[in-house]
């Protein structure tokens, strides 16, 4: 792949993630209103009690704490599992690329 043909797909990347990210800022800004519409509307009819578990920017609800303990821990089982289930060439040549892709990012 030469320089020039890395530099076009760089840009339709980055072309890609502009494009992603303004269509994430619309869902984000369209929930946000969607939530004061319905935080409105549950406030006036329940008397102000809190509507549930809060939702970040992506529209995930918010975990606990211990949610996120316990989901770190099963990550880090599956991580375990999966690198003594791969074999050895596999783990390498995937380290080894990821070298490579380091070494050829700019800085």
């Amino acid at each position: 792949m030469t320089k020039d043909e890395m530099g076009k797909e760089i840009e339709a990347l980055r072309a890609q993630l502009a494009t992603l990210t303004a269509e994430r800022e619309a869902r984000a800004k369209e929930q946000a209103e969607a939530q004061s519409k319905d935080k409105n509307t549950n406030s006036a009819t329940q008397g102000g009690e809190a509507a549930g578990p809060t939702v970040d920017e992506a529209g995930f609800a918010a975990p606990d704490d211990a949610d996120l303990g316990k989901m770190f821990q099963e990550l880090v089982e599956t991580v375990d599992t999966e690198l003594k289930q791969a074999s050895p060439m596999t783990t390498l040549v995937v380290f080894a690329l990821g070298v490579l892709v380091g070494r050829l990012l700019p800085r």
